[in-house]
């Protein structure tokens, strides 16, 4: 028995040669596969002042979509960014007087 299991590993050069390499092929290509980053508050921040450039008389209603749309543009992952995170940074840039409310969303308090 212990015949047989000798005969086995003994493997040709070219047959290790290629399994080998055809290892290092299918390794290599797992290692390039990336996740894509989330957006952070500053990425979402540029992405309003894009979308607002962009779609000048939008409707309110498609402000985030257009928000979202531009951050899958840049490759970010936007499955957590949610609609009211897009409003509240849109709302402090606004109360900021960081930017003009483009979308007469934003009530001021007097």
């Amino acid at each position: 028995m212990h015949r047989e299991t000798d005969k086995m590993m003994e493997v040709p050069d070219d047959v290790l040669h290629e399994v080998l390499e055809a290892e290092r092929e299918l390794f290599a290509a797992q290692r390039r596969y990336r996740k894509k980053p989330y957006p952070t508050n500053n990425d979402i921040i540029d992405a309003i002042r894009e979308a607002l450039k962009r779609g000048y008389g939008m409707h309110p209603d498609d402000f985030p979509y257009q928000v979202l749309e531009v951050l899958e543009l840049r490759g970010f992952e936007v499955r957590h960014v949610t609609i009211k995170r897009i409003w509240r940074l849109y709302e402090t840039l606004v109360r900021k007087g960081v930017i003009p409310d483009y979308l007469g969303v934003v009530v001021r308090e007097e």
